[in-house]
């Protein structure tokens, strides 16, 4: 359980309120980090001698934009790779996208993940979307295309490959690429918990993921509230209080991962994964799950889980 990236929820502040955001983003949440509070959180994670990555998220990031510079040239400073997710609401034109991206790429910024389905192309016009994506391409940074999935979508990979008329963006579901590519794109059924859970059923892709198995994110991948709160995953189990690790802002990253990995809640969580959680309690949940994270919050939210937990160690 070796944690290779930390993101920074800088703010939970968006300026699209997308139906399936987990983490119910919107207009009116304002609770952001301070630029002294996210310098503090990156110095920690520079602690973490596994740490290869910060990504700063949200809500959406470019909201803070001279934060945002600041934040991605103080973690580059310290060796760690950057990396920015956005909605692209910022990329008016090919100008602005351009005079944004080149500033953050001075600065250090090495990946720039984009949100592109129909969740935020209900907010959001595409051509922002396309803004920068060209603009990242020209300007050498990388980039990963996120796309969250329902049964009713329109606005999967293979339509954003036609919309940006670029045939080189890789689907990762089809395996390591056999040819040079422009950008690697990650397409998965939205996950109904947060605002999400007013979704009706008939949209969840139930099935979309594997349910069984180990989770291979947990504590490897975490993340850092605007409140300093720790979260286990990049994932909707952070919403729960119970996984949550504890406070970044009163105690050292490497003490809270420290004693993370040997609770037996993530100990179970990265050896049988969610349905091993459910195992220690009923066993008695089905398959009506999108993926394990799905699965995952829904038996973290469980009551009991505390005393099965607790009975284990």
């Amino acid at each position: 359980m070796e944690t290779f990236r930390v993101g920074l929820l800088l703010t939970e502040r968006c300026d699209a309120e997308c139906s399936h955001c987990w983490f119910s983003s919107g207009p009116n949440r304002t609770r952001s980090m301070k630029p002294d509070e996210a310098r503090g959180y990156i110095d920690q994670a520079a602690e973490v001698s596994t740490v290869e990555w910060i990504s700063f998220t949200g809500g959406e990031p470019f909201l803070m934009p001279e934060a945002l510079v600041e934040l991605v040239g103080y973690a580059s400073e310290r060796g760690i790779k950057v990396e920015c997710a956005t909605n692209c609401s910022w990329a008016t034109s090919k100008e602005a996208a351009e005079s944004r991206l080149n500033e953050l790429m001075d600065a250090g910024l090495d990946t720039v993940n984009i949100s592109m389905d129909d969740f935020h192309q209900r907010h959001i016009p595409f051509e922002r979307v396309r803004n920068c994506y060209e603009a990242s391409k020209e300007g050498g940074i990388k980039a990963v295309i996120m796309c969250a999935s329902s049964r009713s979508n329109a606005l999967g990979i293979d339509e954003i490959r036609l919309r940006l008329g670029d045939e080189g963006i890789h689907d990762i579901r089809a395996g390591r690429p056999t040819s040079p590519v422009s950008a690697l794109a990650v397409e998965t059924g939205f996950i109904p918990v947060g605002r999400a859970a007013s979704i009706p059923e008939e949209e969840w892709l139930i099935g979309d993921g594997p349910l069984d198995g180990p989770c291979e994110e947990v504590l490897r991948d975490i993340g850092i509230a605007p409140s300093g709160q720790v979260l286990p995953c990049c994932s909707a189990a952070g919403l729960v209080d119970y996984a949550r690790l504890g406070d970044a802002g009163t105690e050292r990253l490497s003490e809270l991962l420290r004693r993370a990995r040997l609770n037996p809640l993530f100990k179970m969580l990265s050896s049988e994964g969610p349905r091993g959680l459910d195992r220690i309690i009923d066993g008695s949940r089905g398959d009506r799950y999108v993926n394990r994270c799905h699965l995952c919050h829904d038996v973290l939210s469980d009551p009991r889980l505390p005393d099965a937990i607790e009975k284990l160690g």
